[in-house]
């Protein structure tokens, strides 16, 4: 019986920091949102999608950040995610669109980064589980970048 539970523990907590496939529902994802909020410029989103383009091997955290900042770079297309955070859309609001749609490029290029399993730890983390959701989630959010 103690086995079980501790089994029981282990699974839950594996995927605690995972809730869902949005591009918000996760820690990590979370926690970069919070950091953006608080800095005063657009420069972290700039700064999230070059350090993961450059990234030979993106890690969760990385990956999921990442997927964020392109979601700040859709939002500024003016193709948002419903789910997008309250706070964050109040942070985009003062910054400055263009810049932010300059991004694109290099958002598109991250995701196609992060979708792919040699280079991607969020990738092979979905996939334990089955990957179609979250793989529909961030092909939706590469069409709203744009072409």
């Amino acid at each position: 019986m103690r086995a079980l539970f501790i089994l029981m523990f282990i699974s839950i907590n594996a995927f605690a920091g995972a809730w869902s496939e949005n591009s918000f529902g996760n820690d990590d994802a979370l926690d970069w949102v919070a950091e953006c909020v608080d800095s005063k410029s657009a420069e972290i989103v700039s700064a999230t999608l070059i350090s993961a383009l450059n990234a030979k091997y993106i890690e969760a955290p990385q990956g999921a950040a990442a997927v964020a900042a392109a979601e700040v770079v859709a939002a500024a297309r003016g193709k948002a995610n419903a789910a997008m955070p309250q706070e964050l859309n109040k942070w985009l609001a003062l910054q400055s669109a263009p810049k932010l749609v300059e991004l694109s490029p290099i958002a598109k290029k991250v995701l196609l980064k992060i979708r792919h399993k040699e280079s991607s730890e969020l990738y092979q983390l979905w996939s334990e589980n089955g990957a179609e959701k979250w793989l529909a989630t961030v092909k939706d959010l590469e069409v709203r970048l744009g072409k």
